[in-house]
């Protein structure tokens, strides 16, 4: 099965098209909580997790480095869900809605 890519370069359009987007960090909370994407929730990946997400809207999944986001989108496309993976994760991202809590 191929993956849906995003380039970091484009997750700013995919967040300024938020509430209408989803987008969620499978990273732990811990790494959330250092710094995440704005409008970003965390569902850590978990191996065989259903997943339950708007079925309606695109989502937009990642990671530290887009390999943990390329298995929660396969499972999330298995499941019936629009997802697509940020390739390289939030390692690679260098756009203006990186938000830094802690």
């Amino acid at each position: 099965m191929d993956i849906p890519l995003v380039s970091p370069r484009k997750l700013d359009q995919y967040v300024a098209r938020y509430p209408g987007v989803w987008i969620v960090d499978v990273r732990s909370g811990e790494e959330y909580r250092r710094s995440h994407i704005r409008y970003a929730v965390n569902i850590p990946y978990e191996p065989g997790k259903k997943w339950n997400l708007p079925g309606e809207k695109e989502i937009v999944v990642y990671c530290e480095r887009g390999a943990t986001s390329m298995a929660a989108v396969r499972e999330m496309i298995r499941q019936g869900y629009r997802a697509l993976s940020v390739a390289g994760g939030i390692t690679e991202y260098k756009g203006r809605n990186l938000v830094f809590s802690e």
